[in-house]
């Protein structure tokens, strides 16, 4: 049996793992269309500050390949596939064959329609050469506008502040990390981002890119105009499914998969920011990684089903460690637990519906995630009390213990005990 996997992301060595685990005879190609190892892709932003060690980002060192009996090609781009004949085809005139196909080749940053989006000095960052190129040309720049107020493109403005560059950045929703913060919360965040000396522009677009062939400025929709020598854009992700355009395989925003991450050709899997499960393409390091280990299993012949994680972001920057898991938007709960102190800059939020933890919002530490994370993937359940007579400290403090309680227990034993915290 030979299994190929196009992309070299964490969903690509994850699956490399899960079949291994299952069995050490089947044959593994992967080809991935960069000159490096997989690496942690989500450092990218992080690291800009530091200088890039592209040694020190890899997932797996390349002997692990090797001590698993992985054939892998880097700088190999694929350019077809041919499901009739299980034959993909590549960017040197070259074919290869497979039993089973894993669709891993992730996604790339989204470009809005934006009037000079395409001139010297504007950058998006993805991959690591894209972190080489914004690092040098960060070295003859001066002031930097991002566009994108959400996790990626704060990372990438506290690590511009940090090398000492003028940063300005425009969102334009009305609020900072629109997707994972409620407003109180992003008004925390701003105030935090503004302490630090970052600009900050929300509710306006950036309509224009102004200069002859480099950047010299912006103009957005509210006439707001400003001087800029360099600019990153960062407005989301697109899957790359133009690979299996006319294949067969069914796609919308990403390409359509099941619980076994299987498309609808048989021995076809696609996993990462490329799969789209129950309408939504997660594009979220963990997910990608545990979608990776439920295709590796199955093509291994071992069945596993794809149980969705609760969906965390995480940022530590600016000085702050934050925090957003589930949903906090005020629709998606019928209670709340909320605790706020405006001179510290702290912020936290916890979201229950129908007695059960759907969401949480936390500015100034991220210690609390793992209990609230396993409190939603099991479903606990919550007593209707706890409104009325707990804090936020309280309630996190009991819940770990109850957490800590049940995984002493039995399984049995854990189930009578724990209907409810109360």
């Amino acid at each position: 049996m030979k299994i190929i996997i196009i992309g070299a992301g964490i969903a690509a060595v994850s699956a490399v793992k899960a079949i291994r685990q299952h069995s050490k005879d089947i044959e593994i190609t992967v080809y991935g269309d960069e000159e490096y190892f997989p690496y942690k892709r989500i450092r990218l932003t992080k690291d800009l500050s530091y200088g890039l060690q592209p040694e020190n980002l890899l997932i797996q060192k390349e002997s692990w390949y090797q001590e698993n009996h992985v054939r892998f090609h880097k700088g190999t781009r694929v350019t077809g596939l041919d499901p009739a004949v299980r034959r993909i085809f590549l960017s040197d005139g070259t074919a290869d064959e497979y039993s089973s196909l894993l669709l891993a080749n992730g996604a790339r940053n989204n470009v809005l329609p934006i009037k000079g989006i395409d001139k010297k000095g504007v950058y998006s960052l993805r991959r690591l050469e894209d972190a080489f190129d914004i690092l040098e040309q960060a070295k003859r720049s001066h002031r930097i506008l991002i566009i994108g107020g959400g996790v990626l493109g704060l990372e990438i403005a506290w690590s511009l502040k940090q090398l000492q560059k003028e940063v300005v950045v425009v969102e334009a929703l009305p609020r900072l990390m629109p997707k994972q913060l409620d407003e109180p919360a992003s008004k925390v965040l701003q105030d935090i981002v503004y302490s630090c000396g970052v600009a900050v522009h929300t509710g306006t677009q950036t309509m224009e890119i102004t200069g002859d062939d480099s950047v010299t400025g912006f103009i957005t929709d509210s006439n707001l105009k400003e001087h800029c020598d360099m600019v990153i854009h960062s407005t989301g992700i697109r899957s790359n499914i133009e690979l299996v355009k006319d294949t067969g395989i069914r796609t919308h925003r990403g390409i359509l998969v099941n619980e076994r991450m299987e498309t609808n050709l048989p021995d076809i899997y696609a996993a990462g920011d490329i799969a789209e499960y129950q309408d939504r393409v997660a594009g979220l390091w963990n997910v990608a990684s545990l979608q990776g280990e439920v295709a590796g299993s199955n093509m291994a012949g071992f069945a596993r089903i794809y149980e969705v994680p609760a969906a965390a972001t995480v940022m530590n920057a600016f000085h702050y460690s934050m925090f957003s898991i589930g949903q906090v938007e005020e629709k998606s709960y019928d209670a709340t637990i909320t605790e706020a102190i405006a001179e510290r800059n702290i912020y936290r939020k916890i979201c229950f519906r129908d007695n059960r933890i759907t969401g949480a919002a936390m500015i100034g530490s991220s210690r609390e995630l793992p209990a609230l994370k396993r409190a939603m993937e099991e479903q606990t359940e919550i007593s209707e009390s706890y409104e009325r007579n707990m804090t936020v400290s309280e309630f996190l403090l009991l819940l770990k213990e109850k957490q800590a309680k049940k995984q002493l227990l039995q399984p049995s034993d854990a189930a009578a005990e724990l209907p409810h915290i109360q």
